[in-house]
């Protein structure tokens, strides 16, 4: 913050700064006080100009701009004079975008008659579905199929009006937002009858969201671009923004803010609270700290040393700090000989519980996940914030971590029985073959199938055949070594890697012990079972070192088992395969 702010602020500045969170504080006159460096950045049109006792209006007016199309600045007057009167008069939070940013704004009273605005902003992400079927609209008549359905699987609800303001077209979320009956209720009527009907369906076509919502469309749907908020009934609130689809019509985009408002509510209710302090830098600084408290993620702020200066409620409950601390300093750890930093920040890990995390070089972000003392997987994000040491966020992912991890395992195991599947175990063979031929060694492949398996599904029905193979599976587990891999390739077939195995009687004396582990009857239910299997062996690189050929071998023997007989292990001939070939 400029060394002009108001006492208190200075506090916060870093802060701000390193969450990306602009503040400017105006005096009762509606002149400029002071400013962070998150309001230049997010508004470089004011770099070099903006200056203390700077009117809004002067603000206001490179603000707009840079912002108006050509045929829009003869009315720049207009738009300053409406955005005086917003900022003196603005009791919610709006949504805008600007360079390609999403921005949150609040203007907020404080003593003396000022304002403080803030700003909050996030860059669009360049898969932003709705920012790119805007550019992909057109005439309904232009609409390909194909983006027409995609168009139906945004989250937010969109529609297409012709130059009189009747409707051409909604999608599917749209019509469930007003809950309309079907799609075709909305063709040729406007917007004002589709929200007068939804409240007059609630029951209270006279209440005052409506009418307000009603001049809200009279004013707002002649603009195209600045967008506006509709209240809807049951605390529901759409943000509703334009865009020029075509020379004809113009496209809307209705996004449900509704959670967004109602945590503007929340904050509300704790700057009501705050107002009533006598003392103004406590006021302020309670009002800053309460955008702290309400964010999702944990906050610390440590020192340039590396200590641990203060820490959010959030920061607290991940990481099972005092609740009662929360914002105060705690004690300082001194730094040794060692790097700068990393042994006071050590300290502070350890109080923590975290496993250490090194502090980032100068002018870099880090980002690195760690376990909380309960074992939550947290997402921890160090900035370092310029004069003022390092910010810390920690986000809980748990969830998405254990999502992610069942999603690999169905990705490289069998649905029933818990094994690898083929494509996973093709990917071990490959490296194992590459371990063989860059080291020397041996490893064998059993090619498995079992003998007596189709009577027992025939007779006793599928539950009981996938039982039995999920008693195989578990079979070849408890004999093969903790190093082998046991797979199932679909059906009753499967397959053991055998690793380090140079000599192929070792392998066969293996293939003998999972036939005799098979050859055991099992119970299911009252059900005594008795299954047998053909076993094929083959080596490498007595047979091949080639990963595919080397299965097809195992596979062949396999084959020669079943026709010696079944139940039996055969090590892979390439003479008699030649032969029956």
């Amino acid at each position: 913050m400029q060394k002009t702010a108001p006492q208190g602020l200075p506090i916060w500045g870093p802060l701000l700064d390193g969450l990306d969170v602009a503040v400017c504080l105006f005096d009762a006159s509606d002149r400029t006080l002071a400013w962070n460096r998150s309001f230049l950045r997010l508004f470089p049109e004011h770099d070099g100009h903006v200056h203390i006792g700077e009117p809004y209006s002067a603000n206001l007016r490179r603000f707009y701009a840079v912002r108006l199309a050509p045929d829009e600045l003869a009315q720049i007057d207009r738009y300053i004079e409406a955005g005086v009167a917003r900022h003196r008069a603005q009791m919610h939070p709006f949504l805008f975008e600007h360079h390609g940013r999403r921005i949150q704004v609040a203007s907020l009273p404080f003593e003396n008659g000022g304002r403080v605005r803030v700003w909050r902003a996030e860059r669009l992400p360049a898969n932003d579905q709705t920012a790119e079927l805007l550019d992909l609209a057109a005439a309904p008549s232009a609409l390909p199929p194909a983006h027409a359905l995609l168009l139906d699987r945004v989250p937010d609800g969109l529609m297409i009006c012709n130059s009189a303001g009747c409707i051409e077209w909604v999608n599917e979320p749209f019509v469930r937002m007003y809950d309309l009956p079907q799609r075709s209720i909305a063709l040729g009527i406007t917007m004002r009858t589709v929200l007068q009907s939804l409240w007059t369906r609630a029951g209270a076509p006279d209440a005052p969201q409506c009418l307000a919502g009603l001049n809200l469309l009279q004013e707002n749907l002649r603009f195209s671009g600045a967008p506006f908020e509709l209240a809807l009934p049951g605390d529901r609130y759409i943000r509703v923004t334009a865009r020029p689809a075509d020379g004809q019509s113009i496209f809307y985009a209705h996004v449900d803010i509704s959670e967004l408002k109602h945590q503007q509510w929340r904050l509300q209710e704790a700057e009501r609270l705050t107002r009533q302090s006598e003392a103004a830098l406590r006021h302020q600084s309670a009002l800053l700290l309460a955008m702290l408290e309400n964010m999702e993620q944990g906050v610390t702020m440590l020192s340039a040393d590396g200590a641990l200066e203060m820490y959010n409620l959030r920061a607290a409950e991940l990481l099972h700090l005092p609740p009662q601390h929360a914002g105060e300093r705690l004690q300082p750890a001194v730094s040794d000989n060692h790097r700068p930093g990393q042994a006071a920040y050590a300290r502070s890990q350890a109080m923590l519980n975290l496993e250490p995390i090194l502090l980032p070089e100068p002018g870099t972000t880090t980002s690195v996940q760690s376990r909380s003392p309960d074992g939550r997987v947290l997402e921890v994000r160090t900035v370092p914030v310029d004069g003022s040491g390092f910010l810390r966020t920690f986000s809980d992912i748990t969830e998405r971590y254990h999502e992610e991890a069942r999603m690999r395992h169905a990705a490289n195991h069998d649905g029933l029985t818990g094994l690898l599947n083929r494509s996973t175990f093709m990917s071990h063979l490959v490296l194992e073959i590459a371990r063989v031929r860059r080291s020397g060694g041996g490893c064998a492949v059993l090619y498995l199938d079992l003998d007596g398996f189709k009577p027992i599904n025939d007779q006793h029905g599928h539950a009981v055949g996938d039982r039995a193979l999920i008693w195989v599976a578990q079979c070849l587990l408890r004999i093969a070594r903790e190093s082998d891999l046991v797979a199932r390739l679909g059906g009753d077939e499967f397959v053991v890697l055998q690793k380090s195995v140079d000599d192929p009687a070792h392998a066969l004396a293996f293939g003998q012990r999972l036939l005799a582990a098979i050859n055991e009857s099992f119970m299911i239910e009252t059900l005594q079972l008795r299954m047998g299997a053909s076993i094929g062996v083959s080596h490498c690189p007595l047979h091949s070192d080639v990963p595919q050929q080397l299965l097809d071998c195992a596979d062949k023997a396999m084959y020669r088992a079943k026709a010696q007989g079944r139940n039996a292990v055969c090590l892979f001939d390439p003479a008699a395969s030649e032969a029956s070939g």
